[in-house]
């Protein structure tokens, strides 16, 4: 019996439609390691398929392991009974096709399902394993209507440099493309509610900030504890589920990681983004295609994210990490102190939880929060069908400049109707105050941005907070909107 799913709506919706088809289907399926695409696919696809083959690569396994895991597999899901290894995936796929074939003719208009999970693995070098399954899909699998297959991947650049966007082998051939993404706040706290783990929305966006919406992560969320605690058992005690889990993660996705894993780093170091150059001035790394390529994998796999600045050349693009627990570990988890562990991980996290260090942290974490969330603050402020288009802006100061003032603002929303909303993000468990300094560094802030934009547009002064605006005399002719948590749930 299959169990249920929480959220990846807009994924079954497409899953549906594929299995509906009158035609045969090449599905490529990839997200970062877990993110649940193993799970969607067995859980909602499986059940619905007439018949469902699953074979899954292993890492760092021969073509000959790979090809046996291949064999096993249609043994197990054909009923075939005991095969002969296959010298060739040539004769593997072959051999598939016959099967296939033989069960459309026995049970038309059900759907065929071939899985083939973690296909990086399969595919190993110099196998032929894409060249052949390009050859019978086009030639044979191609022509049987209930035939449906699913390519699936964690490491995202390799899905789309060698299947999606391949210039040959399956070029052409895909017919749907899912990119499954970590949960959103509202999909992790229905996941969250599913595991009738009762949260409110501050600790639920505590807990997202530390771990992200990976349902893999949220799964080890222990019932009854405080979420200072779930955090501390999980990334900090020595027996933690999620302790070592950051330098496991890149390993299964990047060939050369220590490059990808020193990008992410320098990335992290600063909270307002990194342009390549500030990047390249910061590292060893040379300009050229490889640290495109680099910046592009870490991109796909949704490690990081290009923020497009406001009315700015392409070179002024700045790259941010927007992974909440690649956030979260190199500040807190990697520079924790060595005995942290031995002292007891859970309370060390509960005591750092409450320093004003964290809550310039949280700030910052929660920003990344919005700038993922932009479409739901659209939604909040009633302004989804006028944004022509979201990003940021800064101003650096010229070092000669007798006006030596800078500015940030992390989050705009440029709209059709002549208006720019400038959001000011702050993460307080209460209402925020506008106290009077702050009143005068927006005010500074705003006319700053009106001055080096020159821009013709109004300027609507937007707050996004978790527990709203407390109302006052500083905000009163400030602070133009506000949105609150209850637009990210």
């Amino acid at each position: 019996m299959a169990k249920s799913i929480t959220g990846r709506e807009p994924e079954r919706a497409v899953l549906d439609q594929v299995l509906e088809s009158d035609s045969a289907e090449l599905v490529a399926l990839y997200g970062r390691r877990r993110i649940g695409k193993t799970y969607l696919i067995r859980q909602h696809v499986g059940p619905r398929s007439g018949l469902f083959l699953e074979v899954t690569g292993t890492r760092d396994g021969s073509a000959a392991l790979q090809r046996r895991r291949f064999r096993e597999s249609v043994e197990e899901a054909f009923g075939t009974g005991p095969l002969p290894d296959f010298s060739s995936w040539d004769a593997a796929l072959s051999h598939l096709v016959q099967l296939v074939q033989r069960r459309a003719a026995d049970a038309p208009a059900e759907p065929i399902t071939l899985f083939f999970d973690e296909l990086p693995w399969l595919a190993t070098p110099r196998s032929g394993m894409l060249e052949s399954l390009d050859y019978h899909w086009n030639r044979n699998l191609s022509r049987i209507p209930e035939v449906k297959v699913v390519l699936c991947g964690s490491a995202a650049s390799w899905m789309i440099r060698r299947v999606v966007d391949a210039k040959g082998g399956l070029h052409n051939r895909i017919t749907r493309r899912i990119r499954l993404d970590p949960f959103t706040v509202r999909e992790t706290a229905a996941f969250l509610r599913a595991r009738r783990i009762r949260l409110n929305r501050m600790e639920t966006l505590e807990l997202y900030m530390a771990l992200g919406g990976v349902p893999y992560y949220l799964g080890m969320v222990p019932r009854g504890e405080s979420v200072a605690g779930a955090i501390g058992a999980l990334c900090f005690e020595r027996s933690g589920q999620l302790q070592g889990e950051f330098d496991r993660i890149f390993p299964s996705l990047f060939a050369d990681h220590e490059q990808h894993v020193a990008i992410l780093k320098a990335l992290g170091k600063r909270k307002e983004g990194v342009t390549r150059q500030e990047l390249i001035d910061d590292t060893a790394f040379a300009s050229g295609g490889s640290l495109n390529r680099k910046l592009q994998e870490l991109e796909e796999a949704g490690f990081i994210s290009r923020i497009e600045p406001y009315r700015k050349k392409v070179k002024s693009t700045v790259f941010r990490v927007i992974d909440e627990f690649s956030l979260f570990h190199l500040r807190w988890v990697a520079g924790a102190a060595k005995g942290v562990l031995a002292r007891g991980g859970a309370g060390h996290w509960r005591s750092v939880s409450r320093t004003p260090s964290y809550r310039a942290w949280a700030g910052y974490a929660f920003e990344t929060v919005c700038l993922k969330h932009a479409r739901e603050l659209e939604v909040a402020l009633g302004i989804e069908n006028l944004v022509e288009s979201v990003g940021s802006w800064r101003h650096i100061p010229r070092e000669r400049s007798p006006n030596r003032e800078g500015a940030q603002v992390d989050l705009l929303f440029d709209r059709s109707d002549d208006v720019i909303n400038l959001c000011e993000v702050k993460f307080t468990r209460d209402p925020f105050t506008v106290t009077k300094a702050h009143a005068r560094e927006l005010r500074e802030k705003i006319a700053l941005f009106e001055r080096h934009t020159k821009t013709t547009k109004r300027v609507v002064l937007t707050l996004v907070a978790p527990a709203g605006l407390k109302r006052n005399t500083w905000s009163e002719d400030l602070v133009d909107r506000v949105v609150d948590a209850k637009a990210l749930f």
